[in-house]
C-alpha cells in the first residue's frame, strides 16, 4: 500500500509540473544540457516538441558521444574521426535544423580536444550567429578526456571570422590558443560586456588587442592562461576584473572606475606589479594553498596590501580609501602581515565587511620568517598600540569573519581588539578548529563597545578540509598551464 500510495504521488507531481506553462517549461529546459532536455521527450507527448523552442542549447560532447570510453586505445584515430564527425551531424543537422524557436539567446559548446574536424568549431558558431540573430552569450570548452590513455598532442587554435562575436554580450573561452592575427574576431564588439578566458595561451599583445576592441566591456576574468609575460590593463568602462593563477614579469592595471578586483595566486615581482583602482569598492587577494607546494615565487596577500598603501612608500592614490569589503588569506600570526592590515585598515574608513582566512601552516617556525623584524613593544599588545582608530566615528567596520582561527596570541589579540574597541561592530563570525573551543568562547564573554554586536562561533569540519596533495597532484596532471613550459610558436 506504502509504494502504491508513493507512486500515485510522483505521477500527481508529474502531472502538477507538466500542467505548467509552455514558458515556464521552456526555461527549465534551457537550464539543462542538451541530450538532457530530449531526454525529457519520453516522459509524454506534450514534452517531445518542447526542446525545440529552448531559449538556451547546451551542447556538451563529452556526454553526447563517448568515443574514448567506449573504443580500445589502438583504435584512437579512428574513433576520432568518426566522433567528429558524429559532433558535427549531431549539433548541425540534428539539434540546429529543427529548434525552432528564433529568440535563442545563450549557446554552449563543448568538445574533446580532437572531437571535431578542423574548422568545425568555426562553421558550428558562425551558423549560430548567422542564424540566431538574438544570440548573445556563447561558451566554448575544449577539453581533454582524462580516461584517455594518449593525450593529443597541441592545443586548438581559435581562426574566427572578423567581427563574428559583435552581437555577443557575453562570451567564454576555455583552453584555446589565441594569435594576435585572430583577435580581429573581436572587432566591432560594442554589445560585449561579460567576457571570460580561462586556459588561454595567448601571444604577447593579443589580451590588449582584445580589450581595445571591446569598448563596453565590464567584466573581464583571465584566469590560468599563459604565452604572454607582461600584462596592462586600461579599460576605462571595466567594473569587475578577475586574475587568477598567472605568471607574469609585469602587472599593470589602472582603471578609475574599476569597482571589483579579484587577485589569486600570482607569480610577479613585486616591483612589477602597479595597481591604480582608486574607485574599487570590493578588493579580494588569495594565494592559494597549492600554490605553496610548487616551485614559483607567488604574490601573498601581505606582498600585495604592502605594494598598494602607504606602509612604506608614501602615494598619491590610496586604492583602499573607497573600499567597503575586503576578503583575503593573512597570517595574523605574523608580525609583518599584521603590520601591513593595520596600515590598510587605517586608511579604510569606509570599509564595512571584512573577511580573513588564516593560512594552515605546518609548525611555528612556518611564521618565524616574516617576524624577524623586532618590535618596541609586546607582540601581546601589538592591536593595542597599531589601533585601527575606533575612537571616533569615521570607520564603519560592522561585519568581521575569521575563517581558521587557532587561538594563537596575535589572532586573539585582533579580535579582542574588534569586540572591545569596535564601536560600529554588528556580527563577528569565528570559525574555529575544534581543539581552541575555550580561547574561542573566551571572546563571546569579553564587554563589547557595540551594544549591536553578536559573535558567532563555528566549527570548521575536518571533513571539509581540502586534500591539497591531490589537489596539487591535478594542477600538475597537464590540464594547465602550470604543469609544463609552453612556447606559442611549438603548438599544433
Amino acid at each position: 500500500m506504502k509504494s502504491l500510495a508513493t507512486r500515485k504521488e510522483v505521477k500527481q507531481s508529474d502531472n502538477m509540473i507538466s500542467q505548467l506553462p509552455d514558458e515556464i517549461l521552456h526555461c527549465i529546459l534551457s537550464s539543462l544540457s542538451f541530450d538532457e532536455a530530449v531526454r525529457t521527450s519520453i516522459l509524454t507527448k506534450r514534452w517531445i516538441p518542447l526542446w525545440r523552442h529552448t531559449s538556451g542549447l547546451d551542447f556538451d560532447g563529452t556526454r553526447m558521444i563517448k568515443p574514448l570510453t567506449m573504443l580500445h586505445n589502438l583504435d584512437y584515430n579512428w574513433s576520432m574521426l568518426r566522433a567528429a564527425r558524429e559532433y558535427g551531424e549531431i549539433v548541425r543537422d540534428t539539434v540546429l535544423n529543427r529548434h525552432l524557436n528564433g529568440d535563442l539567446t545563450m549557446c554552449c559548446f563543448r568538445h574533446f580536444h580532437k572531437s571535431l574536424e578542423p574548422g568545425e568549431l568555426e562553421a558550428l558558431v558562425q551558423l549560430v550567429v548567422k542564424v540566431y540573430k538574438n544570440l548573445c552569450s556563447l561558451s566554448l570548452e575544449c577539453c581533454f578526456d582524462p580516461r584517455a590513455l594518449v593525450q593529443p598532442f597541441g592545443y586548438m587554435k581559435l581562426n574566427f571570422t572578423p567581427s563574428i562575436f559583435s552581437n555577443l554580450s557575453s562570451l567564454v573561452l576555455n583552453n584555446y590558443v589565441m594569435e594576435r592575427a585572430t583577435t580581429s574576431a573581436f572587432e566591432g564588439c560594442e554589445k560585449l560586456t561579460t567576457l571570460k578566458m580561462k586556459k588561454m595561451i595567448m601571444e604577447e599583445g593579443a589580451v590588449n588587442d582584445v580589450l581595445e576592441k571591446c569598448s563596453s566591456l565590464e567584466r573581464f576574468s583571465l584566469i590560468e592562461s599563459t604565452g604572454f609575460k607582461k600584462l596592462r590593463i586600461c579599460h576605462a568602462g571595466l567594473k569587475f576584473l578577475e586574475l587568477r593563477w598567472l605568471i607574469m614579469s609585469e602587472i599593470n592595471v589602472s582603471v578609475e572606475d574599476l569597482q571589483e578586483l579579484v587577485l589569486d595566486s600570482l607569480v610577479c615581482q613585486t616591483k612589477g606589479l602597479k595597481i591604480d583602482v582608486v574607485n574599487v569598492i570590493t578588493f579580494r587577494s588569495y594565494c592559494s594553498s597549492i600554490s605553496k607546494c610548487l616551485e614559483e615565487s607567488f604574490l601573498k596577500t601581505q606582498d600585495i596590501l604592502e605594494n598598494c598603501s602607504d606602509l612604506f612608500v608614501s602615494r598619491a592614490n590610496n586604492i583602499f580609501r573607497n573600499l567597503l569589503c575586503m576578503s583575503i588569506d593573512l597570517d595574523l600570526n605574523s608580525k609583518r602581515e599584521a603590520l601591513a592590515l593595520s596600515f590598510v585598515l587605517k586608511s579604510c574608513t569606509k570599509l564595512q565587511s571584512l573577511e580573513i582566512t588564516i593560512p594552515v601552516v605546518k609548525d611555528s617556525s612556518s611564521t618565524g620568517n616574516y617576524d624577524d623584524g623586532a618590535l618596541p613593544f609586546p607582540k601581546s599588545i601589538f592591536w593595542e598600540k597599531r589601533p585601527i582608530m575606533y575612537n571616533n566615528h569615521d570607520h564603519k567596520l560592522k561585519y568581521v569573519t575569521v575563517r581558521g582561527f587557532t587561538g594563537k596570541e596575535l589572532e586573539v589579540n585582533f579580535l579582542e581588539h574588534l569586540i572591545t574597541r569596535g564601536t560600529m561592530m554588528e556580527k563577528i563570525t569565528i570559525i574555529y578548529n575544534s581543539l581552541v573551543v575555550g580561547k574561542a568562547t573566551y571572546l563571546q564573554s569579553l564587554r563589547r563597545a557595540s551594544i549591536y554586536l553578536s559573535i558567532i562561533l563555528k566549527s570548521q569540519s575536518k571533513n571539509a578540509l581540502i586534500d591539497v596533495a591531490q589537489v596539487v597532484q591535478d594542477k600538475l596532471s597537464g590540464a594547465t598551464p602550470f604543469g609544463e613550459a609552453f612556447d606559442l610558436h611549438h603548438i599544433g
